[in-house]
C-alpha cells in the first residue's frame, strides 16, 4: 500500500533558474523547477515528490528541541538533561536573537513551496483531478504554515500567490490578526471541496481530506475568540494592537466568534468519519498508522526513537535516555475514578499503586513507581535502576518518565519498532473545542457538557459532569481535560497563552515525587521541588520577530515588550 509517509526533506527552495539536463540528474536536491514540472512527465512523479516535500514541513512534534518535547516548557514536565536549549524557553530567555522554537523562516519557505506548485504544476501532464486534489492540498499546505507562524508572532505579512525574486522588494507590512485569520478561514472554505473527502483509500492517507481542513477551521476559529486575542490584546499602540489581536473586542463581538468556533468544531463532528477510541484501547491512538480518532498526523516510517529518546534510563540494552520528566502537577491533574484529586480525603489514593482506581489514562503517559516494563518492575526510587545516584546522569528529576506514544511492551525482552505518528488534529480535541466554544458563548449548555462528558468518560470516572454547572465549573473542567487527554502533544504550551494565563501558571517552581527505599523494603513518597519556570508577561505572549528579518524589511513591526 502507498502512504504517504514523511521521511527525507527533498528539495531546497527551487532556484530561479538552472541549466541542468535531462541526462545529469544528480541530488533531486539540486533540480530546478523546469525538470521538477516537466511538460512531458506524464506521471507527475517529481512534481508529487516536491509536494510531499511541503507535507515535510509540517509540525512533526516529539524531542524536537535539542531533545526535549515543547511541553517541557509548561507545567507539565522538565527537561530530564541540563543544558537543552529548550531551556530559553523555560526560563524566558528568548530575544530577537536567540530562540530555539522560532518558526518565521521554515514557514515562509513553506508558503513560498506552496505558491510554487501552485504556479508551476499545470505544466505536468497528469489527469486534470489529482492536480485539483494537489493543488488544494498545497492551500491547506499553506495555510498550516501561515497559522504555525500567526500563533506564534500574531498578524505576519501575506503572501498571497506571490513568488518574489531576490531583485523584488520584500518590504512587505505584517497584515492584522483579523486580516490573517479572515485569509485563513475563507481559503479553507474555498478548499473544502475541492480536497478528497473521507474515507481516503489507503493508497492517499496522510493526504489533505474535507475532514483535515475542518479540523483546522475549527481551530483557527478557537484560537482567534480566545482572550489573549481579544479583551487580553497586549500591544501598545494602534500598530501593535491590530497584529496582536482584533481592535474590536466588544462583548457581542467576542460571542459571535465563540460561535463561529463551535459552528466550525460542530461542522467536523457532523461528518460522521471520526469517533473517540474505547478507554480499553486508548493506546491505539497513538501506536495504529490509520486510525478512526487521528484526522490527521505527520506521518513517519516506523521507528523505535520515541521510545530511546524518552524511556526509562535503566534499560541500558536498548539505550533509553529519559529525555522527558513530567511533573508532579501534571500527575495529580490526573483524578481518581471517583471524581476527586488524589490530595482529596477519601479519594482512595495509595502512592504505591498510583494507577489503581485512577484515570485509566494515567498508566498510558506515565511510568511510575513500581509499574512493569520491558519485563521488569520500573525502579525510580532514588538509587534504583531508573533514578541512578550521580549528577551528571541523564535520568528523571521527578519520579516519572514519559510513556505516553509508546508501544505496549510490559514483557517484551527485545525492542521493536513501531508507528509514531505525531498528532495534529485530533477527534478528542474537535469534542474539546466545542465544549469550549460553547460554553464560552451561551454558558453550561447540555451540549457542551455532553462533549466534555464523551472525552472524559475515558477515564473511567464513576460520575459524569452533570447539568447544573457553572460556566466557569465547565470552563475549568474542560482546561482539565484538555490537559489530561492533550498532553505532550503540543497543545498545552499554547493554551496557556492563547487563555492568558500563562503569567500565573507559568511562573513558579515545579514539583516532583521523590521516592525512598526504606531498609523494610517498603517505600516513601516525598513531593519535592524539581525546577522553576519563570514567564515574562506581557510580552512572551507572542514571540519576537529576529533581529535579521527586521534588518530585511524596515516595514515590520516588532512585536510588543521585544
Amino acid at each position: 500500500m502507498k502512504k504517504l509517509i514523511i521521511s527525507i526533506p527533498v528539495f531546497a527552495l527551487l532556484t530561479l533558474g538552472g541549466c541542468m539536463k535531462k541526462g545529469e540528474q544528480g541530488p533531486l536536491e539540486n533540480l530546478d523547477e523546469s525538470f521538477i514540472f516537466d511538460p512531458v512527465d506524464k506521471n507527475g512523479a517529481y512534481a508529487e515528490q516536491f509536494l510531499t516535500d511541503i507535507y515535510g514541513n509540517m509540525p512533526n512534534g516529539w524531542n524536537r528541541i535539542n531533545n526535549s518535547m515543547l511541553d517541557v516548557a509548561t507545567d507539565d514536565a522538565v527537561p530530564s538533561m541540563n543544558g537543552s536549549t529548550i531551556e530559553e524557553l523555560i526560563f524566558g530567555r528568548v530575544s530577537p536573537f536567540i530562540n530555539p522554537e522560532d518558526a518565521w523562516a521554515k514557514s515562509y519557505t513553506g508558503i513560498r513551496k506552496c505558491n510554487v506548485f501552485l504556479a508551476k504544476i499545470d505544466r505536468v501532464p497528469k489527469i486534470e483531478e489529482t492536480k485539483n486534489f494537489w493543488k488544494a492540498e498545497a492551500r491547506f499546505l499553506r495555510i498550516l504554515s501561515y497559522f504555525e507562524l500567526v500563533k506564534r508572532y500574531g498578524g505576519v505579512p501575506l503572501m498571497g500567490d506571490k513568488i518574489p525574486s531576490l531583485q523584488d522588494d520584500l518590504s512587505y507590512p505584517r497584515s492584522s490578526f483579523e486580516e490573517c485569520v479572515n485569509y485563513m478561514v475563507t481559503e479553507l472554505d474555498a478548499i473544502r471541496g475541492l480536497v478528497r473527502k473521507e474515507p481516503l483509500p489507503d493508497s492517499e492517507y496522510g493526504r489533505i481530506s474535507e475532514g483535515v481542513v475542518l479540523a483546522l477551521k475549527a481551530r483557527i476559529l478557537l484560537y482567534a475568540a480566545s482572550p489573549l486575542y481579544n479583551e487580553g490584546n497586549i500591544g501598545l499602540t494602534a500598530a501593535q494592537k491590530a497584529v496582536c489581536g482584533y481592535t474590536d473586542a466588544s462583548p457581542a463581538a467576542v460571542k459571535a466568534r465563540w460561535e463561529k468556533a463551535a459552528l466550525a468544531a460542530d461542522d467536523l463532528i457532523k461528518l460522521g468519519v471520526y469517533g473517540l477510541e474505547t478507554s480499553a484501547n486508548y493506546l491505539n491512538i497513538f501506536i495504529t498508522r490509520k486510525h478512526k480518532e487521528i484526522i490527521f498526523s505527520y506521518l513517519r516510517a516506523n521507528t523505535n526513537d520515541v521510545e530511546t529518546n524518552n524511556g526509562p534510563v535503566g534499560h541500558t540494552k536498548f539505550g533509553f535516555k529519559g529525555y522527558t520528566s513530567p511533573t508532579e502537577e501534571l500527575a495529580e491533574a490526573f483524578l481518581m475514578k471517583n471524581g476527586k484529586a488524589i490530595t482529596e480525603t477519601g479519594s482512595g489514593f495509595n502512592p504505591n499503586n498510583p494507577a489503581t482506581n485512577r484515570d485509566n489514562r494515567f498508566g498510558i503517559v506515565f511510568f511510575y513507581h513500581n509499574v512493569k516494563y520491558m519485563n521488569r518492575n520500573t525502579e525510580l526510587w532514588e538509587g534504583g535502576l531508573d533514578n541512578p545516584t550521580g549528577t551528571t546522569v541523564v535520568k528523571t528529576k521527578t519520579g516519572y518518565y514519559l510513556k505516553k506514544f509508546m508501544y505496549n511492551a510490559t514483557t517484551s525482552t527485545s525492542l521493536a519498532t513501531q508507528a509514531h505518528n505525531f498528532p495534529l488534529f485530533r477527534y478528542s480535541d474537535v469534542l474539546l473545542s466545542y465544549a469550549e466554544a460553547a460554553n464560552e458563548a451561551n454558558g453550561p449548555t447540555a451540549d457542551a457538557i455532553d462533549k466534555l462528558n464523551q472525552v472524559r468518560s475515558r477515564g473511567g470516572f464513576t460520575t459524569p459532569i452533570a447539568v447544573g454547572v457553572t460556566k466557569e465549573e465547565l470552563r475549568e473542567l474542560i482546561r482539565r481535560e484538555r490537559r489530561v487527554e492533550l498532553c505532550f502533544e503540543e497543545q498545552r504550551y499554547w493554551d496557556l497563552r492563547r487563555w492568558k494565563i500563562a503569567e500565573t501558571v507559568l511562573n513558579k517552581s515545579l514539583s516532583g515525587n521523590k521516592i525512598t527505599k526504606n531498609p523494610d523494603n517498603s517505600f516513601s513518597f516525598e513531593k519535592v521541588t524539581v525546577g522553576n519556570i519563570s514567564f515574562q508577561a506581557p510580552k512572551m505572549y507572542f514571540y519576537p520577530i529576529q533581529q535579521n528579518e527586521l534588518y530585511r524589511n524596515r516595514n515590520l513591526i516588532q512585536n510588543p515588550g521585544w
